[in-house]
């Protein structure tokens, strides 16, 4: 569960490791930076949402793997302002991001650092006013793979009747580093908040989501879903919103998230390998993040590659489901099947 520690200011978290290496400081330092880019991008959509609401809701453009609206583009061009200002004089390399079909040059370009961005992962939810969207960065040294990122950055844009909301980061190396940041302008004091994912091997009465947003295929992975969960009462929560459902089993909230319409699916809606970009931060607490059938993520940076993901709030879960999974048709089979 998301526990509140001791009251501090927003900046308080961004002090340096004591027990870091020096090649592991330059990921925290860049953590830090990328925290206060997406920080900037995330008070500049909440700021001029009103007046920008009917524009929000226009559907821009098609690029980069999915639809591009208004609320997007906004964002996007608040972070690549601060990745302008803040980032390529420092850390120079390419940015892979959600709403562009080819790399972006970061300071030089020629750094060995390879970004990957979602300017506001959970748009459709978040213009509905329904829920949260996530403004997601990972990133890595010569980072070709989901795999080979070294630190994730993840900072809630809440809907505006919500005055709070998490700003997360974390490398490869430590705990993830979370506050539930005061957004109302009021004075008050941003809480310093612990990831604590579920615990135990027992998912009954709790949360397990199947990713079922595949127009014109939803049957099929419901019967999918069906053998894989026999058996068991569990819950689902259908968000639109990889981010924010990797969050979800880092706090607790979740015990297992599942996404295999690449592989029952394919060609329909799908996540992409910007969707994932903060992975770093759930590890860091503890959840196992995985491909679907299970391995490696060994996905490319490539805006358009699909991803078939599993999330596990923890190890004895992972080993669980994993079992359940090998006991069913595997979702490459059936995908194939559905296919013929």
């Amino acid at each position: 569960m998301l526990g509140p520690d001791d009251d501090l200011r927003p900046d308080d978290d961004l002090r340096p490791d004591d027990d870091l290496r020096p090649d592991d400081e330059v990921s925290a330092d860049l953590a830090r930076a990328l925290v206060r880019v997406a920080s900037a991008a995330r008070d500049a959509v909440r700021n001029d949402r009103p007046a920008c609401a009917d524009a929000d809701q226009a559907v821009l453009r098609m690029e980069g793997g999915d639809e591009v609206f208004g609320v997007d583009e906004r964002a996007d061009t608040a972070l690549l302002e601060g990745f302008a200002e803040l980032i390529g004089p420092r850390w120079p390399g390419l940015l892979v991001m959600e709403g562009h079909d080819e790399p972006l040059a970061v300071g030089t370009g020629e750094g060995p650092w390879r970004y990957l961005v979602d300017p506001l992962d959970g748009t459709r939810p978040y213009l509905a006013a329904k829920r949260s969207a996530w403004i997601l960065i990972g990133a890595g040294r010569h980072a070709e793979t989901l795999e080979d990122l070294e630190l994730g950055v993840a900072v809630e844009a809440p809907i505006e009747r919500v005055d709070r909301g998490l700003v997360a980061w974390a490398t490869t190396v430590g705990e993830p580093h979370v506050l539930d940041e005061d957004l109302s302008g009021g004075g008050r004091r941003s809480r310093r908040v612990t990831l604590r994912p579920r615990r135990g091997a027992i998912v009954d009465r709790s949360f397990v989501t199947v990713a079922r947003f595949a127009p014109g295929a939803k049957a099929v992975i419901g019967a999918w879903e069906d053998r894989l969960l026999a058996g068991l009462e569990v819950y689902e929560d259908p968000w639109l919103c990889t981010g924010g459902l990797l969050m979800g089993l880092a706090a607790g909230s979740d015990a297992a998230v599942l996404d295999p319409r690449p592989l029952l699916a394919p060609g329909t809606m799908a996540a992409h390998p910007y969707d994932l970009a903060a992975l770093v931060i759930a590890r860091a607490a503890g959840v196992v993040v995985e491909s679907l059938p299970p391995g490696p993520l060994a996905v490319p940076l490539d805006p358009h590659a699909d991803v078939a993901w599993a999330g596990y709030a923890n190890a004895e879960i992972a080993t669980m489901m994993r079992g359940r999974l090998s006991s069913v048709q595997s979702p490459s089979q059936a995908g194939a099947r559905s296919s013929r």
